[in-house]
């Protein structure tokens, strides 16, 4: 790791339940005009310091996706949504805002200056199918406090086909299955959060 004009914000995700609003506070801490947002699950490879480095120095832009890679069972996910990750992770602390509880995102306007970067993080959060579970049952329901919050309504439709349609795009249109048994996990474990979404937002309807 270089020494850079570079704040590292490192986030725990653990019993957390509004991840922009974590990230929004944690920005608050930052020393210096660059950060760059990581979870406790992740690191940058070794090589992608060279980038960031030029980035801050060319100082151009606001802000910085960077390309993630998930690792399941000691190996890299190539394939499905998992491998064409990319997310806005680094950039100048007065433009970076986070929203949504759950698959926050930075808020982007057209005034912002984005790179596409060959900056790569690697990604280790599932350790084994049960974790991996728990997990997509926590973001699940989340996502579903998180719509019906903002009104989106239950739909037979959608829970009827979008799980369906979301492993085939995974598994085949997006060649999931050339990562094996990885790959028929996260496309089916995808699938199954789809599912659970649209199923507790039902819950939640008839609760209320």
């Amino acid at each position: 790791m270089m020494k850079l004009p570079l704040s590292i914000l490192t986030l725990n995700k653990k019993n957390i339940t509004d991840f922009a609003a974590e990230r929004n506070e944690l920005l608050k801490s930052a020393k210096y005009e660059w950060v760059f947002f990581l979870d406790s699950d992740e690191k940058i490879t070794a090589k992608s310091w060279l980038e960031i480095k030029k980035i801050i120095e060319e100082n151009k832009y606001d802000l910085v996706s960077v390309k993630r890679e998930d690792y399941f069972h000691g190996q890299k996910i190539s394939h499905g949504e998992a491998g064409q990750m990319r997310l806005i992770r680094m950039g100048k602390k007065d433009k970076i805002a986070w929203e949504r509880p759950v698959h926050e995102k930075v808020t982007e306007s057209k005034s912002l200056q984005v790179l596409k970067s060959q900056i790569i993080l690697q990604h280790y959060a599932h350790k084994n199918i049960e974790s991996f579970l728990e997990k997509i049952a926590k973001y699940a329901r989340l996502e579903a406090e998180f719509r019906y919050q903002h009104k989106i309504k239950f739909s037979l439709f959608e829970l009827l086909f979008f799980p369906v349609g979301k492993f085939i795009v995974n598994y085949f249109w997006r060649l999931g299955f050339l990562d094996g048994f990885r790959g028929i996990i996260y496309a089916g474990l995808m699938s199954l959060h789809s599912f659970l979404v649209r199923v507790y937002l039902y819950e939640l309807e008839q609760k209320n």
